[in-house]
């Protein structure tokens, strides 16, 4: 429902006379789109003369369509791929009839893991021969070998199927379930023609383990699974332009020196998400009245943590900027009733609230929620209500629908057209009692 809304809105857009003189488009990276199966129906039907493309797709299919219908024309492409999920859908002969002979800049990125890696994205990289300058910010979920994507995996099946290529910028992730035990050296080694390249190889209680390949200066904005042994710190201020990052370790707790490092060597943090169930050894040691600022943390994310981390982010440092949240019920509970001035303080300013668990009372903690909340201009857009798990008052999303999605695929739900329309009505209800569900 939500990507169909979407489409939509767009539809008169894409189709608008006023395309048949546009030759660069662009469209929230937030929102992601889906491109219509019948090629009959072009998705960008009046852009003969499109030349560069920026967008948010919602699968690897949706680019594949897009790509074959831009064809030639195509000059500068950047592409965000939401779902990862190709699904029974064989897309090979779709991949093998592209044809963009003019496409000379390439920026693809895919945060999620990807399980068709090299089923389909290497071989569409491969039918992108033309490419001249290519930006991969990829994860990757290996499922066809027992080794991480390394220099030589690049060299073999990606860059020597682009014989124009000038410039390769790189941020690949890729997770191995069982890995076997390799040697860092062993990695950097197979970057015997790339002298700007460094990685890093981090093995976890849970049999998975990861590899980090980057070019340098690094480009991305997002680090996500860090743990205590990845090389966050360096004199180099290698990961400075870093905005959003995704802690996890189920060998070592995060202790107050971490948390230290970490507003040093990522200044520009704005996004913080947790995964550590581990208590912290070390917080006895912690100076009382020694908060660490996160100056620009916008959004906090806390998923299945100890309740250490709560006290840690929330008692004993000062986030000037939060206005976004997500947290466990238990979490929340146990930081309301401690009632420490330092967290009314960091709570003071928060308009989203995302809870995970069976809805509580927000209390004073958050005095910007209940306006925010009934504000239709505001960075809340629905209000829950009506389910069996009420998951929560508001979202992280940019757009009124993909917030479903994005909630029920996070807590692994279901819901139908039904239900998501008196979702959605309850919402719009607060704002126009006169609206009517989108069908």
């Amino acid at each position: 429902m939500a990507d169909g809304f979407i489409d939509a809105f767009l539809v008169w857009i894409r189709s608008a006379p006023l395309m048949s003189s546009v030759n660069s488009f662009e469209f929230d990276h937030y929102a992601p789109l889906i491109v219509p199966v019948n090629n009959e129906n072009l998705f960008f039907a009046q852009s003969s003369y499109l030349t560069d493309v920026s967008i948010t797709l919602k699968e690897l299919p949706d680019c594949v369509r897009l790509l074959n219908q831009l064809g030639s024309q195509l000059y500068s492409f950047t592409v965000s791929i939401v779902d990862v999920c190709v699904g029974n859908i064989d897309i090979t002969s779709e991949i093998e009839s592209i044809y963009c002979c003019n496409l000379k800049k390439l920026k693809m990125t895919i945060y999620r893991n990807m399980l068709a890696y090299e089923k389909y994205l290497i071989p569409l990289l491969q039918h992108l021969s033309s490419v001249k300058y290519l930006t991969l910010l990829l994860a990757i979920y290996i499922t066809e070998s027992n080794h991480f994507v390394d220099g030589f995996h690049l060299e073999r099946n990606i860059v020597s199927y682009m014989p124009h290529l000038c410039q390769f910028d790189f941020h690949i992730r890729s997770v191995l379930k069982k890995s076997p035990y390799i040697e860092l050296d062993t990695i950097r080694q197979s970057f015997v023609k790339r002298k700007s390249v460094d990685c890093t190889i981090e093995y976890f209680n849970n049999r998975y383990g990861q590899c980090h390949i980057y070019s340098l200066p690094f480009i991305g904005n997002r680090l996500d699974f860090i743990s205590n042994r990845f090389p966050l710190f360096d004199n180099k201020n290698t990961f400075i332009n870093v905005t959003m990052l995704l802690l996890f370790d189920d060998v070592k707790p995060f202790e107050n020196v971490l948390f230290e490092h970490i507003t040093l060597a990522l200044p520009h943090l704005r996004t913080l998400e947790i995964f550590n169930e581990l208590e912290q050894e070390e917080k006895a040691k912690i100076r009382k009245n020694n908060y660490i600022e996160f100056s620009h943390l916008s959004t906090l994310i806390f998923h299945y943590i100890h309740m250490d981390y709560g006290e840690q982010l929330f008692c004993r440092a000062h986030l000037p900027h939060l206005v976004e949240l997500v947290i466990r019920n238990d979490v929340l509970l146990t930081i309301i009733d401690q009632d420490n001035q330092q967290a009314r303080n960091n709570c003071l300013n928060v308009e989203t609230l995302f809870i995970v668990e069976p809805w509580i009372e927000p209390t004073i903690f958050f005095r910007c929620l209940t306006k925010t909340i009934h504000n239709p201009t505001s960075s809340i857009y629905q209000l829950l209500c009506g389910t069996d798990q009420i998951i929560s008052c508001c979202s992280l999303s940019k757009t009124i629908l993909s917030i479903f999605e994005y909630l029920y695929q996070r807590h692994s739900l279901t819901a139908s057209n039904k239900q998501t329309n008196q979702l959605l009505q309850s919402y719009l209800n607060l704002i126009e009692p006169d609206n009517t569900p989108f069908t």
